[in-house]
Order: structure tokens, then sequence, then C-alpha cells
């Protein structure tokens, strides 16, 4: 009895166990002519599917699919019993415009198959073509695909063909919604074409971006040749021109609030002298133009002034300290520059709004240029003093005409105020670098004026180039430098 238990035991069971098929290709490259048929790429198996599965492929390589090639499917239904799959490729013989490319195949992970280690899981489709006809190719000879559009440069290209037209051939270019003549320049005229001379196998343009400012402006555009059937090909391989003009941070500057509850913030401004110190003892009240922007703007900040009830420009509250240009114009000169305040710190000339362009340096985020976008000109008011100090009627003079006018000035008819001077900011050249704690913004600035007293050392008008403050003059304009830094 034991026996035959034994014996019924040790009996052979039917083996259920799935044993998967190493899938490898039956080669490891094809060649192919573009203007063919294309190809089938079959991938063989180690042994007969034992079931129904669904073999996949990975393809790539520098040909473009679904513009160069097509695959009809990734995928291949396997039938139990099986001992291949084909996969097919076809190729577009107008879109290929290189002698020689290729599409490498791979065979992707499977859960009913597996791929031989050692085996051949890559294929490589080589595909061949015979070029009759010039195919273009557009390449940067000069200048950088990265640049601010406030500050363009030019950029030189090159186009290059694979064969040298027997006659004049004429490119287009394209740059996708960008408008030539609107938006960029080709050859400093809005024509998108140029010409390849004949025999000649390449030929030079220049594209020069049209300045924008806008704060904040960031965009890519695709600059590429537009092939023409028949007569030129274009290799897929465009140029992305990236513009960035990100927003400055101007957070460091931001450190003092404005006197008196005014708008903006207090910085301090030095003027250096010719022996090489600064002389830094005033204020400017900047902020941001408006939300933003890359540039500053000088607050004139009227308040309501205490001691007199009525409106007072903020003490020493504008920018380049234009006042010290004119000596002779100051207190305890008669003749003076005249606003509305107590002391010779509260004459000002006009505010200064979008007047400093910051751009930030390639590649940095708190460093860059400063640009002055066309000159400005600024005006102030003078007259006689003791005129605009009088207290005849029981106040100051300057105290009831602010309460008539409300403070604003250029509506004055008081009989003080007998003229106005001016000063025209020529040109300006800066650098800013928030992270310098001393020294953030470096100002270069070119100045000049109509008045016979502008920069006048004596009663004679002498004009004297070392001055009080040690400026010089530079192409006829007065050169002064200045440095900004928060209070």
């Amino acid at each position: 009895m034991g026996i035959a238990l034994l014996a019924a035991s040790c009996r052979k069971g039917e083996d259920m166990r799935f044993f998967a098929p190493e899938a490898e290709f039956s080669a490891e490259s094809y060649s192919v002519a573009s203007d063919g048929a294309g190809v089938d790429v079959v991938v063989v198996f180690s042994r007969p599917a034992p079931m129904a599965f669904t073999l996949s492929v990975n393809v790539g390589g520098p040909l473009v699919e679904g513009v160069q090639y097509s695959v009809a499917s990734r995928q291949v239904a396997v039938a139990e019993g099986d001992r291949q799959a084909v996969f097919h490729l076809d190729f577009v013989d107008d879109e290929i415009w290189d002698e020689s490319s290729w599409v490498d195949v791979t065979i992707a992970p499977g859960t009913r198959y597996t791929v031989n280690p050692a085996g051949c899981s890559m294929t490589r489709v080589n595909v061949t073509k015979t070029l009759v006809l010039p195919v273009l190719n557009l390449e940067v000879v000069d200048g950088d695909l990265e640049m601010n559009p406030y500050c363009p440069e030019t950029l030189r290209l090159r186009v290059v063909s694979t064969i040298a037209p027997k006659a004049d051939l004429t490119v287009k270019l394209d740059a996708g919604e960008w408008v030539a003549g609107q938006d960029f320049l080709v050859n400093d005229g809005s024509a998108m074409t140029l010409t390849l001379p004949e025999g000649k196998t390449s030929a030079e343009l220049t594209l020069d971006v049209v300045k924008k400012d806008v704060s904040g402006y960031d965009k890519q555009v695709t600059l590429a040749i537009e092939p023409e059937k028949g007569v030129y090909g274009a290799a897929p391989t465009p140029l992305t021109l990236h513009l960035s003009d990100p927003v400055v941070d101007f957070s460091p500057l931001w450190k003092t609030k404005a006197a008196n509850n005014g708008t903006g913030y207090q910085i301090r401004q030095a003027i250096k002298k010719t022996d090489g110190s600064w002389d830094g003892n005033t204020t400017v009240d900047l902020g941001v133009s408006s939300d933003g922007s890359n540039y500053l703007r000088n607050f004139r900040n009227m308040y309501s002034h205490p001691s007199f009830s009525c409106m007072a420009n903020a003490s020493v509250s504008q920018l380049f300290r234009m006042n010290e240009f004119f000596p002779l114009y100051l207190y305890p000169n008669e003749t003076a520059i005249l606003d509305y305040g107590n002391d010779q710190n509260h004459r000002e000339f006009s505010p200064a709004d979008s007047l400093m362009r910051f751009v930030l340096d390639k590649g940095e985020t708190g460093k860059g240029r400063i640009y002055l976008n066309a000159a400005r000109t600024f005006k102030a008011y003078i007259g006689s003093y003791s005129a605009w100090q009088d207290k005849s009627t029981g106040e100051l003079a300057w105290v009831v005409d602010s309460r008539a006018v409300n403070g604003n000035i250029d509506a004055s008819q008081h009989a003080a105020l007998t003229g106005s001077i001016s000063v025209t900011l020529v040109k300006l050249e800066g650098r800013f670098d928030f992270t310098n704690t001393t020294e953030p913004v470096l100002v270069t600035a070119w100045f000049r004026s109509d008045s016979d007293k502008f920069m006048a050392a004596d009663a004679e008008h002498q004009k004297d180039p070392a001055g009080t403050l040690g400026l010089v003059q530079e192409d006829g304009l007065w050169k002064v430098d200045y440095k900004l830094w928060p209070r």
C-alpha cells in the first residue's frame, strides 16, 4: 500500500509556468533611400510566443518624427506561436535635406517578453538621399542669441548651401509672428529675403532687433529659412532668439521711507570732487516709476508744513542737486531760486520721472547698466529773495502764495517770481550693483544750461572748472559723477 502511494506522489504533473521569449532585432542596422518605400524593422524571438502579447519600440535620432518620417505604430500585436514582429517606417523625401541621416529604434521593456541583454536591442536605420537641389541652413556668424531688447545688438547670420546655385537664388526668411520693419530689420530693411549669388555656397546678412522699452519683456523668436519646393530646401535647424528684459529688484535701495509721510524712499546722493573725495550730504526721494517698471521716479513730496499751515516742499528731495550748480542764485544773493519752504534746502527744480533706465547684465539679478532714454530739461523759478520772505502783511509772502495755489508754484502769479532758469541733462551713463552696500549706484551725467550763471563762481560770472564741488567740462558740457545709496 505504501509503495502505491509513493508511486502516485512522484507522478509528473502539468508544467503551468510561462516562459517569456527574449526579443532582439534581426540586424544591427538597415539602409534605406529616403525616396523609397520605407523599411521593415524585424524583431525576432528566442522561442515561439506562448501566448498573444503586444511588443513596443522607441524611436529617436536627428530626423523629426511626424515631419521627416513616420512609424505606422510603435506597438505590434504578436499572436501565439509567432517567431517575429515587424515595425514599418516611412520617410518623407521632400522634408529630408541631409545626404545621410538616421533613426534609432530600441525595443521597449515589456511584461510578456524580455530584452536579450547580450543581443541586439537597438538597431539604426541609415537613411541616404541624393541631393539635386540646394539645401540651406542658417547659422550665427557673430552676436548673441540672448539679448535685452532695450539695448539690442546686431546679429550677423550666414546662409549656407549644400550646392552652389547656377543662378542667383532668392532666399526667404521666416520669423514666425515677428514683423520685419516693425520688430527687426534684415540688412537695414524690411524685406524678408536675401540673395545667394550664383556659384556661391554662402551669403551673410545682418539682423537688428528694433529697440523695445518694455520692463519684464520675455519672448523667444524662431528664425528660420522658408523652403521653396522645387527650388531649394531648408535644414530643420532654426535659430532661437531669446529677448529678455527682466524686472529689476530695487528693494536693496529702499531702507528709509521719505520724510513727512511722503512717497518713495530717502536716497543719499554724493558728487565726486576733483580730489577724488565724495561730497554727499543731501538726499533725494526716489521710488519706482510704476509697478514692475525698470525706471525710477523722483518725488517732489509736498507736505503740510506744521509751522506755516501751508504746502511746502520736502527738504533736499531733488535729484542731481541742481541748485548747487547756481551758487550765485542761492541765499544770501538777492536774486535767488524761489520755491515753497523756509530755507534754501526747500528750493527745487522740476522733479524727474522715468529718467534713469536700469538694465540687468546677462545672467545677473542685481547688477547692470543705467541709461538715459532722451535728454531732459529741468526748470526752477528765480526772483527777489527779500520779496519772497516779506512779512509786511503779517505772514511770509511765500506762505500766503502757497495757500493761494495749494503749493503748485507753476500756477503762481506772485510778483517776487521774475523769471526761470533751466538745466538740461544731455547724457548719462551708469552702473548699479545692489550687492555693494556703500555705492550701489554710480552715474556720470553731462549737463548744460542757457543761464549765464550756470556754474558761475563769482559776480563776474566767471566759469571756474574747479568750482566749489570740483566739476569739470567735457565737450562743452559739465560732467558730474554721482553715487547713490540708501539712507
